[in-house]
């Protein structure tokens, strides 16, 4: 009795089972493709870049104030060192670079402490020509004291009692500074206005100018 004899089968490469191996690479990045971003755990978005300085308005404002009176002051005091009142009439020198200085105080205050504002660079810029105004007036006012001072004698033989810069400014502003034999002297105001000439407002103009030049350049730097 014959058998079917089959010849045998090469046996098979044992398989390798699913989930060994080596592990897929990851995809690499295609250069000239977009760059993926990091994401930030827990979804959070990156921090904002800091904010840039901010002006305190207000601040800005009371230290200009302050600042256009100190110098008005000073603008005063010059003004009177630079008279001379050892005459029969007081003259007086006008000078350029003192309105400068006061605007340039005014407009580096209102810069540092205001930022970038134009709105306050024109309030800096009125304050400044305040200042000056200030600084003139009163100015005249210690000149016309400094001059009494000096013809005090003088003054009490016709019955003018000498007066302090103080008494004058506040108190003859726009009354006469005195009388004598029913003829009035002008007022304070009157006086420095009959006295200004083109150069007194060239040099008030230069203060505004120069508060508002300061307070732009320090805000853009």
């Amino acid at each position: 009795m014959s058998q079917n004899w089959q010849q045998p089968q090469q046996p098979q490469p044992p398989q390798q089972p699913g989930g060994y191996g080596y592990p897929a690479q990851p995809p690499q990045p295609q250069f000239g493709g977009p760059q993926q971003q990091p994401q930030f755990a827990g979804g959070f978005p990156p921090p904002a870049p800091p904010a840039g300085r901010q002006g305190n308005p207000a601040l800005a404002v009371l230290a200009a104030v302050v600042a256009a009176l100190v110098g008005g002051f000073l603008y005063a005091f010059l003004l009177s060192a630079l008279a001379d009142t050892d005459g029969q009439e007081p003259k007086i020198t006008q000078f350029a670079y003192a309105g400068v200085a006061v605007g340039a105080l005014v407009g580096f205050v209102i810069a540092k402490l205001g930022g970038r504002n134009p709105a306050l660079w024109v309030i800096g810029a009125v304050l400044a020509l305040v200042a000056v105004f200030i600084g003139e007036t009163y100015g005249y006012a210690m000149v016309m004291s400094d001059w009494f001072g000096n013809n005090e004698s003088s003054l009490r033989a016709i019955g003018v009692d000498p007066l302090s810069a103080n008494e004058i400014f506040f108190s003859h502003f726009n009354s006469p500074v005195f009388e004598v034999n029913g003829q009035s002297t002008p007022s304070l105001f009157d006086a420095w206005k009959d006295d200004a000439d083109a150069l007194t407002w060239i040099f008030m103009i230069l203060a505004p100018a120069a508060a508002v030049s300061t307070s732009y350049r320090l805000s853009n730097r």
